[in-house]
């Protein structure tokens, strides 16, 4: 059995769990009251309100020991929710690296059908590089779009303290850096939420273009404000003509295409040229 890992602070409502001691006892973290009510014969995959599973709960919790246990009683692992949400989204959104390895490792779906948020926006919106990374190399779609914030790149970019690690391990994977979501770019959402010079930058240096408008015609540049540290960035960057090997990078990194990384570990180059192109 699993260690147990210490999980997020997580406001739950217990009153809706009374009717459902499974899922209560699970909420509660409380292992041996799980054993207890499995062994007396509560149903492990039942469903409460918004047919939340016991497994739903432990993932979201991130408590490794229950999940684990529930798993190994037959609880459903790609069970979904009223919003479709799977235990890996809850892993995801609660932030439990060793859960979300538990349920890949047991073959949990990592791209569910009909969902509003994938495991990915959920990793990439909380900033979790190492969860991001193991989404990816277990074959999470790179661009799908969430009816919110678009994709995982937007989501990670509508941060109001946007995680850097996050946004390049999205972009060195092979993300759209231009990609539209309510004629937004991912630049966009910076230049609306956190105004972050350091983001920009990536995104710049990954190909984003700063002269796309949204439809009320607005840049990124206008978007952040006049005077702002990130309005300089974008106008110096507008007016300064690129490098040719900046175009050359660029280019490779779109023929390449998707998962370049894995391409580019496979191309015989000097280790320091594989870097620059990541």
């Amino acid at each position: 059995m699993m260690e147990a890992a210490a999980g997020p602070v997580l406001e739950i409502d217990y009153s809706r769990t009374q009717l459902f001691p499974l899922h209560n006892a699970v909420a509660m973290r409380n292992f041996s009251e799980v054993q207890r009510l499995v062994d007396s014969g509560y149903n492990i995959n039942e469903q409460h309100y918004d047919r939340v599973t016991p497994l739903h709960m432990a993932c979201l919790t991130g408590d490794v020991e229950i999940t684990q246990y529930l798993l190994q009683k037959g609880a459903w692992i790609n069970a979904q929710s009223i919003d479709n949400s799977t235990p890996l989204c809850d892993a995801c959104a609660g932030g439990s690296v060793e859960c979300v390895k538990l349920l890949l490792n047991l073959g949990a779906a990592v791209n569910p059908p009909l969902l509003l948020s994938t495991p990915l926006h959920e990793a990439a919106l909380r900033g979790n590089t190492e969860i991001v990374s193991l989404l990816i190399a277990a074959g999470a779609y790179l661009d799908p779009n969430d009816t919110h914030y678009g994709t995982p790149l937007h989501a990670a970019c509508s941060m109001g303290s946007p995680s850097l690690s996050c946004i390049k391990c999205l972009l060195k994977s092979g993300v759209k850096v231009n990609a539209i979501k309510n004629h937004k770019t991912p630049l966009h959402y910076i230049a609306m939420n956190s105004k972050s010079i350091d983001a920009a930058r990536v995104l710049l240096q990954y190909g984003a273009d700063p002269y796309l408008r949204t439809n009320s015609g607005l840049t990124a540049r206008q978007i952040a404000g006049q005077g702002s540290d990130m309005a300089i960035l974008l106008a110096a960057f507008e007016c300064t003509p690129q490098s040719l090997a900046h175009f050359c990078r660029l280019t490779i990194r779109r023929q390449l295409g998707p998962r370049r990384l894995k391409s580019l570990n496979r191309l015989e180059i000097p280790t320091i040229l594989v870097h620059y192109l990541q």
